[in-house]
């Protein structure tokens, strides 16, 4: 039987936005992939085949291959929003990337609020709870991840060099590669602050992210 949070214990964290990552909205967006998962398209599975752009999907497959598949995934992405784990899980599975929905973090969204936040705020508040101290990147655009523009100025940011930033309407592409593997396998613990938080999240009962 599957402990998750056993399994997800350690392993690099990707934070998945989808628009402008995966999805280029061409030439179908997240309004088709929910009528798709829902019933209500004409044709669903060809939606969800066609839903991300092939370039995008190359390099996040190459990515997972490069880490030997031991990653795990969160969504930061506002699909989190409307869509259930179920049905994220069967568009990535559809659309041939089934092993992001296999590797879904067992907490697999960052939060949801009812007041408006920032990309950088979901993502800190999800490493504040779940964070164990594992590498991290953050896959998103550069128009809902405005947020985290200009963290690497601060190299004592805990999110510097581990931000990429998509341009709308071209998504990943294979430039990002070197960035999103250096800091997949590069240590968190930085610092000697960062090792200290790190060595005492780590202790029995405590469950903090390293600020």
């Amino acid at each position: 039987m599957r402990t998750p949070a056993a399994e997800d214990e350690g392993l690099p964290v990707i934070f998945l936005d989808i628009d402008d990552v995966l999805c280029l909205n061409n030439p179908y967006g997240g309004s088709d992939a929910l009528e798709a998962v829902n019933g209500r398209h004409a044709d669903p599975d060809t939606v969800l085949r066609e839903i991300f752009a092939a370039v995008p999907k190359r390099v996040l497959e190459s990515v997972h291959k490069e880490m030997g598949g031991q990653l795990r995934y969160v969504i930061s992405s506002s699909w989190r929003q409307v869509f259930s784990r179920g049905q994220i899980e069967r568009v990535f599975r559809t659309a041939d990337l089934g092993f992001v929905a296999v590797g879904l973090h067992e907490k697999w969204e960052t939060p949801r609020r009812l007041r408006r936040t920032d990309r950088i705020e979901e993502i800190e508040s999800w490493l504040h709870h779940y964070h164990r101290g594992e590498p991290f990147v953050v896959l998103d655009d550069d128009y809902s991840g405005t947020s985290l523009t200009g963290i690497d100025g601060d190299l004592k940011h805990p999110l510097a060099a581990r931000v990429v930033l998509c341009p709308v309407g071209v998504g990943l592409t294979v430039d990002h590669l070197p960035i999103i593997l250096d800091a997949l396998r590069r240590p968190f613990a930085a610092s000697s602050k960062e090792r200290d938080d790190v060595l005492e999240s780590e202790r029995p009962g405590r469950n903090v992210w390293c600020r």
